[in-house]
């Protein structure tokens, strides 16, 4: 009988902090009297945001089909030109190489290799590695 004591008071403990969440349990002292939302003081004195330049009728309601009466301010003739002539000279820079240039370009290359291969073949050979045994490398 001692034993089931703590359990029993336990499970008592439990079941009343699980009740707890009810509102039959809250005075109605704590719960809410009104449901109107109302609005902080702060939000309420923000100025609006007209940065957008959306036209708004009367009531502040955007103008759906308002389009603009002129474009935005366009580039100049002259920046055109330039900009076409800069991307001409980038195209013609970045053509494709000829053929006696690929041929001379792929001998360099294999030059190189042979060059590198002998280089490697000329080295002594690699020491044996220490014991592995220590530690310090």
């Amino acid at each position: 009988m001692g034993m089931r004591l703590p359990a029993v008071l336990a499970m008592v403990a439990a079941s009343g902090a699980a009740l707890a969440g009810c509102q039959s349990f809250v005075p109605q002292a704590f719960l809410p009297q009104d449901d109107t939302p109302v609005i902080p003081a702060r939000l309420s004195a923000a100025p609006p945001v007209t940065s957008s330049g959306q036209q708004q009728d009367k009531n502040g309601f955007p103008l759906i089909g308002a389009y603009p009466k002129a474009a935005t301010k366009q580039v100049s003739d002259e920046t055109v030109a330039q900009t076409r002539e800069r991307y001409a000279r980038a195209g013609r820079r970045g053509t494709g190489s000829t053929a006696p240039q690929y041929r001379r370009t792929v001998a360099e290359m294999q030059a190189l290799a042979a060059s590198q291969a002998q280089a490697a073949a000329d080295l002594p050979a690699a020491a044996a590695p220490a014991q592995a045994g220590s530690r310090a490398q």
